[in-house]
């Protein structure tokens, strides 16, 4: 169902406050047949040389090494060098776990972003444990109901959903959301993002009808509240598409799902997987309301963008190639073969062989042959 991690306001996942520095640019001369030719560098290069530069000048655990270190991630984050920012992280944790002990909240900061990383690379099984250090972490230290204890329980939940552990998940966002309500307020940002994740969960369960129920009122709540187009109300209205998908309405659903998306193309980037999702979801609606060919065109549009904004092996990645490999066979086109070979042998990396993802891309494979 999309982002468990919410946007929407300042909190953990933004830089520590720690010693401001200005944003590294660096100039290089080089002298090339007799002539000075001066280069500048930024983005994640111009960070990277920062941070091995503080760690040389002031030592690893050095504040202002620690702190050159978490803007390296965010901006291979921001750049969606993924992988690379995973790596940075978990050195960033370890070090602030040495120099300032597991539980410092500063240390919680980190793994609260090395979670979130590993969320968006697809290996949830690995930031479930990372993310539950941190609530459990908090409650130990700020108490149950202090509102950054809340939201570490409330991403937890999300994760334990997406691994579809969900008698777990359920008893936790519950917790959470009466916490939320009580601390933060009924229309909070936070406790809205809560009860949509609940909803959710309820769809997952095969209760559709309570849950569009719910969606619709948080969707309205959000609505009135923080905006049409804030990140969190984008998602709820993804997460509501999704219900009415999976209910087979595709038809009704074409119109919020090309309404979602392009408030989604504005307010965010073409590779913020909320867009993309939307765009998504809006394939399926015309796939499913008999318009297979605009259904390719989207995705053949939109697969480049996922695969370079989340990786080409996120699960949301390898979801919208098997369906793409699906409608190619159906329309007989010559592209059906490698595509359908891509989606089963990225399930099978991601999910195993035995994974009901897996079977589905596999027999897709045999209807190419």
């Amino acid at each position: 169902m999309g982002r468990w991690f919410n946007r929407s306001r300042k909190r953990d996942d933004e830089p520590p406050r720690e010693p401001e520095s200005t944003v590294p640019v660096i100039e290089i001369t080089l002298n090339h047949d007799g002539r000075s030719i001066t280069e500048t560098i930024g983005g994640p290069t111009a960070f990277g040389l920062q941070y091995h530069a503080f760690h040389d000048q002031y030592g690893a655990t050095d504040p202002r090494t620690l702190a050159a270190g978490t803007r390296y991630a965010q901006e291979l984050m921001r750049t969606n060098d993924i992988a690379e920012a995973v790596a940075v992280y978990q050195q960033i944790v370890g070090l602030r776990s040495s120099a300032l002990g597991p539980e410092h909240p500063d240390t919680l900061r980190s793994k609260h972003s090395l979670a979130f990383a590993l969320w968006q690379l697809g290996a949830h099984a690995e930031a479930e444990p990372v993310q539950r250090d941190v609530y459990e972490a908090r409650r130990r230290v700020l108490g149950d109901d202090d509102a950054e204890t809340l939201r570490s329980g409330n991403n937890l939940g999300w994760l334990l959903i997406e691994l579809r552990r969900m008698d777990e998940a359920e008893p936790l966002l519950r917790r959470v959301a009466d916490g939320m309500a009580r601390t933060l307020g009924r229309n909070d940002a936070d406790t809205l993002a809560c009860q949509m994740k609940l909803a959710g969960l309820q769809h997952l369960r095969g209760d559709s009808q309570p849950a569009e129920r719910a969606l619709r009122d948080v969707v309205r709540r959000m609505t009135r509240t923080l905006g049409p187009t804030s990140p969190v109300t984008l998602q709820a209205r993804s997460n509501l598409l999704v219900v009415l998908l999976d209910a087979g309405r595709a038809a009704e659903a074409i119109d919020p799902a090309r309404a979602l998306a392009d408030d989604a193309g504005r307010a965010l980037s073409t590779t913020d997987g909320v867009s993309l999702h939307a765009r998504h979801s809006l394939a399926r609606a015309l796939a499913g309301a008999g318009r297979p060919a605009e259904a390719i065109r989207l995705l053949a549009d939109t697969l480049p963008d996922s695969e370079r904004g989340r990786g080409v092996d996120h699960p949301g990645t390898l979801e919208m190639r098997t369906l793409f490999a699906q409608l190619l066979i159906e329309a007989g086109d010559r592209r059906a073969g490698s595509v359908a070979r891509a989606a089963l042998a990225g399930c099978e990396r991601v999910h195993g062989p035995g994974h009901p993802d897996t079977e589905k891309a596999r027999a897709l494979v045999r209807r190419t042959r």
